[in-house]
């Protein structure tokens, strides 16, 4: 039920062929991503009342604590320390609503924070897009969109390694980059090479459908580290992890 663990950000193209306009899509991974497994999941997997709160104020936000009450059957009090519990999570806020003579009255609302807690086929949404700018304007435009994403990339690590002037901390500086934009990482330390392992792919549904978007994002690792760097493991081809070995000889 549950996705908490993906950004999409959208950058808008202009070709110089036609002036036509596409989508190059940015997908991310959440910073600490494993927080969806610490926090999120058992927040509502070891407590169906929460849950079910969740449900009623997404659709039919807001709601009072009578109201929350009333429909679950479960006393104030118990709605109150679940509400509690869910606004520190940041799941849930409240807005007062004065009406007139009396004690104003809180009611609950779901926040956008919330929102990430309901599925969206983001990936599928993706791979059609890609396959309709495929079909109308050939394979040659998906390469482009994937050779763009490793430009972007790559000048934007290449900016933040700048200071990094081997390439033990090139490696694990890297290593720090992708862990803090939410990628489970290893990383083997060997005395001919280092082994950096990959355990969550973005663009993996994308990837198993095109594998341009592999291919470049090799070279990217290529051109960064200027190894001559192989890949023996890829997640679209049904490993575990993608597997970067990165050799130390010069």
């Amino acid at each position: 039920m549950f996705n908490y663990s993906l950004i999409i950000q959208f950058h808008v193209l202009s070709l110089e062929s036609g002036g036509k306009l596409y989508v190059l899509f940015k997908i991310v991974y959440k910073k600490f991503y494993l927080c969806y497994f610490l926090t999120m999941g058992s927040l509502l997997n070891e407590n169906p009342t929460r849950e079910r709160i969740i449900l009623l104020l997404k659709k039919s936000n807001p709601l009072s604590i009578d109201d929350l009450s009333k429909q679950l059957n479960i006393t104030p009090m118990g709605i109150r320390q679940h509400l509690l519990f869910l606004e520190r999570k940041g799941i849930v806020d409240f807005v007062i609503k004065r009406q007139g003579v009396g004690r104003p009255a809180f009611l609950y609302k779901l926040t956008d924070k919330a929102d990430e807690l309901f599925p969206k086929a983001y990936h599928k949404f993706i791979v059609s897009a890609f396959k309709d700018i495929e079909k109308n304007d050939g394979l040659n435009k998906i390469d482009d969109i994937f050779k763009w994403r490793k430009e972007r990339l790559l000048k934007e690590h290449k900016e933040s390694l700048s200071d990094k002037k081997s390439l033990h901390d090139k490696v694990y500086g890297f290593k720090n980059i992708l862990e803090s934009e939410g990628y489970l990482v290893d990383l083997d330390d060997n005395d001919s090479h280092y082994k950096l392992k990959q355990f969550n792919c973005p663009i993996a549904k994308v990837a198993s459908e095109f594998k341009e978007a592999c291919r470049y994002e090799l070279q990217m690792y290529r051109d960064l580290l200027k190894k001559e760097v192989t890949r023996p493991q890829c997640m679209s081809e049904g490993d575990l992890s993608c597997t970067y070995v990165i050799p130390k000889a010069q």
